[in-house]
């Protein structure tokens, strides 16, 4: 987190304030209208002034200070607060001026340092309410994404331009987690107001592969959208124009990230930019697309590349081991590397065909993979994720196919009970198959509350599997492990 340092500024600031207490008019930027801490108490209520914020964070300062420091809180208080003269405090405190100047001056550097914990401690709190909003990390590991995060943080912590940064890729090469992993580490810095976090597919509110909407309808709901999480109090009949307006005003009074996950259609992720950059500065607009956007002023688009054979075969030997393949984390770079021959560096690809390999003899498994045309990232995770669908139980098959209406936020056990009509005796070895083989992600992970979801990637396959256009024949099965 940024400026954890004690800056000795702070000094000076607090002093100022503290002589300016009763002052109407507001303070000039310092050290201390600049926290977290004041900011916060601003904008937590309606028309408070930033004088007044700044002698709300004094007054809990002080009265902190009162339980360790007395003597020096009472001379603050007395001499700033109650507005007294020096010589008035001298003849209640029975001191000397010398002694109350003295005093005086050891009381601001301690106000000052009660005032940094209290501001270390809402930094805290800032980043893991930002961090909260994000969706769940659902890697423990990422691969080869140094440079690629460096350039992407210096993007959305620039000074000024890009205001609208895209990530493109091949669906399954990682742009959520790259994303998400860099957003996080951007909120350490404490650079901007709040964090959005908005998923594309749950926006449009329509489940197929490619929905019937036009990029101006996408827009429409993108909108409203925001609205609902940065404009709560705006009323559901507040016409489309208004709700722009003011979530113009809002982005533009403060800096927001807005992160824009999972475009699909070229038309949609072309149209948005050229409306979002409009919106942006000092707000940041980061998009992640399967298509590289054509240039346009203000925006910036970083290209997503495959693992390198060498991250590629690391990816492999680190699931392997969480999912307990010892075998495969064992293997040699040369048992290991037809795997990346095969599919690429494609992380989604890998991982899958790394469990389906837990279940069946990978020899074979590479075999009937290339026997099958594999000219793009779609056709290889369909290939994978069709030979994975063959190896599951009806029960986990079941539940998976249920899970294509979940939303963003997934499904909770009761509901996939209902959905499923498996009884706890079927539910939960399903459940645990699925999240096994990586099919099953943990959307929500308390102690009280858990929720499921399905990766993008693997919502297209089973709705194209379940429309019978996956364009896949049944596959022989060997229960063989070995690899």
């Amino acid at each position: 987190m940024t400026k954890t340092n004690f800056p000795n500024q702070l000094i000076k600031d607090v002093q100022q304030a503290l002589k300016q207490y009763h002052l109407v008019e507001e303070p000039a930027s310092t050290e201390l209208t600049r926290l977290v801490l004041v900011q916060t108490r601003q904008q937590s209520q309606t028309m408070l002034s930033m004088r007044l914020a700044v002698n709300a964070v004094l007054d809990e300062g002080l009265t902190q200070m009162r339980t360790h420091q007395p003597e020096g809180e009472q001379i603050l208080s007395r001499r700033f607060r109650d507005n007294i003269q020096t010589a008035e405090l001298v003849q209640e405190m029975g001191l000397t001026v010398d002694q109350v100047k003295h005093k005086q001056k050891d009381a601001f550097k301690e106000l000052a340092k009660i005032i940094w914990k209290m501001e270390r401690e809402a930094r805290i709190a800032r980043v893991a309410e930002q961090k909260s909003k994000l969706e769940a990390k659902r890697y423990t590991e990422l691969f080869g994404i140094d440079q690629l995060s460096d350039n992407l943080f210096a993007h959305l912590t620039s000074e000024g331009a890009p205001w609208v940064v895209t990530l493109a890729g091949i669906g399954g090469i990682g742009k959520t987690a790259l994303a998400n992993y860099t957003v996080r580490r951007v909120i350490e810095q404490l650079q901007y107001h709040d964090v959005i976090w908005l998923a594309v597919h749950d926006i449009a509110q329509d489940k197929r592969p490619y929905p019937p909407t036009t990029p101006q309808q996408m827009f429409d709901k993108l909108i409203t959208q925001m609205c609902r999480k940065m404009l709560p109090g705006l009323s559901n009949q507040t016409p489309l124009e208004e709700r722009l307006k003011q979530l113009h005003q809002l982005l533009k009074s403060q800096p927001y990230l807005i992160i824009i996950d999972d475009l699909e259609l070229e038309a949609d992720t072309a149209y948005l930019i050229s409306e979002l950059v409009t919106l942006a500065k000092p707000s940041r607009i980061l998009l992640t697309s399967r298509t590289q956007p054509a240039p346009h002023s203000g925006s910036r688009s970083i290209s997503l590349p495959e693992l390198t054979p060498e991250h590629s075969l690391a990816l492999i030997r680190h699931y392997a081991g969480e999912i307990g393949f010892t075998v495969a984390v064992q293997a040699s770079d040369a048992e290991l590397l037809p795997i990346y021959q095969l599919v690429g560096g494609n992380p989604f690809s890998l991982k899958h065909l790394v469990n389906l390999a837990l279940h069946r003899p990978l020899k074979s498994l590479l075999v009937a993979l290339a026997q099958r045309p594999l000219d793009n990232g779609n056709d290889i995770y369909k290939h994978i994720l069709h030979e994975t669908w063959l190896s599951l139980s009806d029960d986990a098959k079941t539940i998976l196919a249920i899970m294509i209406v979940s939303t963003e936020g997934g499904m909770d056990p009761e509901q996939i009970a209902q959905f499923s009509g498996l009884p706890d005796t079927k539910l939960w070895p399903a459940i645990n198959e699925l999240i096994g083989r990586s099919l099953l992600e943990v959307r929500s992970n308390t102690l009280w509350d858990r929720s499921y979801g399905i990766h993008r990637l693997t919502e297209l396959f089973l709705r194209s599997l379940l429309d019978g256009d996956d364009g896949q024949t049944a596959a022989s099965e060997d229960d063989n492990n070995d690899l």
